[in-house]
């Protein structure tokens, strides 16, 4: 029991001292903002389905953008059953800087998000391509705010997803949630400002379409749930001189739905924490993290219910548990005060720190008992993730054939049944 506990103390110190290092990327200084430069021509892509009682808001808000370069703003309708059509082309009516694109049969080869956001990117020539969802509201300089980030070498600008403005945060759970989005949006923009381009949110991010291109699109990430966020970051992140940046304007933050209670919040969690059980593509070092966080929150879980049995392990284990929910506390307020959100400050960040591995825990103890049904079309991801790791590995002995000398060799290589190897294959089902 002991060894137990002291491996439980080694990981919360571990997750401690990650946070304690997320807590001081916070401090470091952004990119220089555009100046003097013309503003590039903006595609906004909104995947939708059924999204009828949502969308007008957000058309608004994307149409009163005060946006100095030209602007299309592209619905994709994703199979809605409801009025989601409808809505976009009275919008169009109104305004012709809306478009709508349909999505008709669910494909087999993408998931269908990162398919219906493919739909609406290639149906644009803008040379710069912005994504969020078709319940968020902007602010009317959103657009400024992100692109004015988009000078010299950046590939790509993400920017801050909140469930709820200044103020309006109510009771436990919203202003859980609300803390819980803010302790995201501060992962992902410390490990950027240290060079780790990991995560960002889909619902606000801009990428350069030339980037996008030059990275073969989504690529096999197009099948994962995240290939359209995490996995497009670290496929952007891979160019050769690439810069990703995550910046701190006010106006460039998105508000999103909450959820409406506590089983939809968890359930949320558990379909987000579904999508790292499909391991290909990730950085080791990004999934290395996940599952620190995870085990850790499981293990400080259990450890919390078997005191009754095993009280001899309750000092050993509050006195960790105290130190990572002060690292915590104190991390979350340094991103706080620089969000200048003091109304999510003080009890309500001690609360979410004891709560939150608990719910990590639940999370990822549901999504291992009901994994989330992410599948493209009829193809599960998952049951054809062999597949692809045996072209990559065909692939790659047919490129080692093709680099031995002697024409024997060279001509069977050309004859074979899958004929030579062409680059990105690997990226093919």
């Amino acid at each position: 029991m002991t060894v137990a506990v002291t491996v439980l103390q080694g990981l919360i110190a571990l997750t401690a001292t990650s946070l304690l290092i997320v807590a001081i990327g916070l401090l470091r200084r952004g990119a220089p903002a555009r100046r003097g430069e013309p503003w590039p021509a903006v595609d906004v892509v909104v995947p939708a389905r059924d999204e009828e009682r949502t969308l007008p808001g957000t058309l608004a808000s994307l149409l009163a953008q005060d946006y100095p370069g030209p602007l299309t703003v592209w619905v994709v309708d994703d199979r809605s059953t409801d009025g989601t059509a409808r809505v976009v082309e009275e919008a169009r009516a109104r305004d012709p800087r809306v478009r709508l694109v349909r999505v008709g049969d669910a494909s087999r080869r993408w998931a269908p998000k990162v398919n219906a956001v493919r739909h609406g990117i290639v149906a644009g020539r803008a040379p710069w391509i912005v994504t969020t969802d078709a319940d968020c509201r902007h602010h009317p300089r959103w657009l400024r705010a992100l692109l004015s980030e988009a000078v010299g070498d950046v590939v790509m600008v993400a920017g801050y997803v909140e469930t709820a403005r200044d103020g309006e945060a109510r009771g436990l759970l919203g202003r859980f949630e609300a803390l819980d989005w803010a302790s995201l949006m501060f992962t992902a923009r410390s490990l950027t400002r240290f060079g780790a381009k990991v995560a960002a949110s889909a619902n606000n991010q801009a990428y350069a379409r030339a980037a996008w291109q030059a990275v073969g699109g989504f690529g096999v990430a197009a099948r994962a749930p995240s290939g359209d966020e995490d996995l497009l970051v670290q496929r952007l992140g891979r160019l050769p001189g690439s810069r990703i940046v995550f910046t701190d304007h006010p106006h460039a933050r998105v508000r999103t739905a909450p959820m409406p209670g506590w089983h939809a919040f968890l359930n949320q969690r558990r379909r987000w924490v579904s999508r790292f059980q499909h391991l290909q593509q990730y950085q080791a070092a990004y999934l290395v993290g996940v599952a620190l966080l995870g085990v850790q929150s499981v293990a400080l879980t259990l450890a919390i219910i078997a005191y009754p049995l095993l009280p001899q392990v309750l000092g050993g284990v509050l006195g960790a548990w105290g130190v990572l929910v002060a690292v915590q506390v104190a991390g979350m307020h340094v991103g706080l005060a620089q969000l200048e959100r003091r109304d999510l400050m003080g009890w309500p960040v001690l609360v979410w720190a004891l709560l939150h591995p608990f719910v990590i825990a639940i999370a990822l103890v549901w999504s291992l008992l009901r994994p989330g049904s992410w599948r493209a079309g009829a193809r599960s991801y998952r049951r054809r993730l062999w597949r692809a790791s045996w072209r990559r590995r065909r692939d790659a002995w047919w490129r080692q054939r093709a680099a031995r000398p002697g024409p024997a060799r060279v001509g069977r290589l050309v004859a074979g049944p899958h004929g030579p190897p062409t680059e990105g294959r690997g990226d093919r089902w």
